[in-house]
């Protein structure tokens, strides 16, 4: 790729995204940032293949770099850049999102936070609560505990992993409530309800298994 008068080889594994700016890409890598004159569209045909998503006019995005998602932005691990998402390209985004196969996804139902979505990978532990020094994913909800519970999806069984650590309860199928500590698998479409099942109706969807919640702030989950 020529960028500014000078030929680079970058490895595609290291994009996070490529923005577009009257026809100068900045291409953003792990590491380096470059600048070419192209159409984005003529881009994205040479990448067909590689795993970017088109989520705005101006916008690809690795999807092996995608962590958090809402209607409005896309969270890319180990950047504090939020991608913006278009209305045109919001169900594309979203419908694609859903249907990786890799993954676990977490995703809001109802609420203020409605729309949002956050991939776990298989066998990733993840944490959920109020506490942003301890969590992975921070519900700053006055009915979540500050550690409330921990998901884990196992792509193998198609199941996610269930724990309660919470004093407002975790419940499932609307008003049976988990006991705490105790490790919980649960299979697509079933309902999950945090602190207060009557505002917080989750569910698990079919494949790719999905599990839908209300997520605030996304972290690397690396602390």
């Amino acid at each position: 790729m020529s960028t500014r008068g000078s030929n680079y080889k970058i490895p595609i594994d290291t994009i996070l995204y490529i923005e577009s700016n009257n026809r100068i890409l900045t291409i953003h890598t792990l590491s380096e940032t470059y600048q070419c004159y192209e159409k984005l569209n003529t881009l994205e045909e040479h990448l067909t293949g590689n795993n970017f998503l088109h989520c705005h006019q101006s916008y690809l995005v690795a999807i092996n770099q995608i962590i958090g998602y809402n209607n409005q932005s896309i969270t890319l691990r180990d950047t504090d850049t939020a991608i913006p998402v278009s209305r045109q390209y919001q169900k594309k985004t979203r419908d694609f999102l859903k249907n990786q196969p890799s993954c676990g996804t977490l995703i809001c139902t109802c609420g203020i936070y409605e729309g949002s979505m956050i991939r776990i990978k298989a066998e990733q532990r993840v944490l959920i609560g109020r506490d942003d020094n301890a969590v992975d994913v921070v519900i700053n909800l006055p009915f979540v505990s500050w550690i409330h519970c921990e998901i884990t999806y196992h792509k193998k069984e198609q199941k996610y992993e269930i724990i309660d650590y919470s004093s407002n309860g975790t419940f499932i199928e609307g008003n049976t409530r988990l006991i705490p500590k105790q490790v919980y698998l649960l299979n697509p479409e079933t309902e999950l309800s945090l602190g207060d099942f009557s505002t917080t109706e989750l569910q698990l969807a079919d494949v790719p298994l999905l599990l839908f919640l209300f997520a605030v702030k996304i972290f690397n989950g690396n602390k």
